[in-house]
């Protein structure tokens, strides 16, 4: 899957059957994504989200294993409009930023689907709709979406794209993530996803924050090639396409 990621980055062609065989034997019945990716484990939502985003990513947004994605999110969001991992996967042990139950997980999960769902056409839906209002109903006056800082760049994709980069949400959250970006310590990963919403939201690449962002990317570029991260080395190769894909939408490369 990773190496059809850069090909397909590098536009060195493609053939979907790559991607469509690995979605399609992951996919639980219920149409959602098996926590940590570990076939026969229950759907979670993060991991759902996770393969939505190689779909949009990869083009693969038409085809039946998008569509059964998009139906179990559907089903599973709840009646404030958010979006929470099932108190069954406590059974895995899952990390502290996606506890179920907990108004922080809900909180960028919320976000980070929404995301997906309007850059796939559902802006005017009643799901987008409710899960809107109950990001904005959990931000405070200074423009933080509750929870870790993560809620609050999501957002400026999600409203940068519903209401515009001039709107007062927008530019309230650019403000309080540029006041916290030394905050920001899980290495180039925080700042490639900034990197992505921003572009989603209309940042342009002339805008201070954007300019720090890829600043720090490129500093944080090991030398073998790979970038620094909090995350396990397993993950060294995906970040390291995600960096390229954030430096490739702003014209770095």
């Amino acid at each position: 899957m990773e190496k059809y990621r850069l090909n397909h980055l590098l536009d060195k062609g493609r053939d979907d059957e790559v991607p469509l065989g690995y979605l399609r034997r992951l996919q639980n019945d219920d149409g959602g994504f098996p926590y940590d990716d570990e076939k026969g484990k229950l759907s979670s939502v993060n991991s759902t989200g996770v393969n939505l985003s190689l779909m949009v990513e990869l083009g693969l947004t038409e085809l039946d294993v998008c569509r059964k994605t998009l139906e179990y999110l559907m089903s599973v969001q709840g009646e404030d409009g958010s979006w929470d991992e099932s108190q069954a996967i406590n059974q895995y042990n899952p990390p502290f930023w996606n506890m179920p139950g907990d108004l922080k997980t809900k909180m960028w999960l919320t976000a980070n689907i929404l995301n997906y769902l309007v850059q796939l056409g559902y802006r005017e839906s009643e799901a987008v709709r409710k899960a809107a209002q109950f990001l904005l109903k959990n931000r405070d006056e200074k423009g933080k979406f509750a929870g870790f800082l993560h809620s609050t760049w999501i957002s400026v994709g999600v409203f940068g794209q519903l209401e515009g980069v001039d709107s007062e949400v927008v530019k309230k959250a650019l403000r309080v993530i540029e006041q916290n970006i030394d905050r920001m310590e899980d290495g180039a990963v925080d700042f490639i996803w900034c990197l992505e919403c921003f572009y989603l939201a209309g940042v342009g690449k002339d805008d201070s924050l954007v300019k720090k962002c890829i600043d720090r990317v490129i500093k944080l570029q090991r030398q073998d090639g790979a970038w620094a991260s909090a995350d396990e080395e397993k993950y060294a190769v995906s970040t390291a396409i995600n960096a390229l894909r954030s430096l490739k939408m702003y014209k770095v490369w």
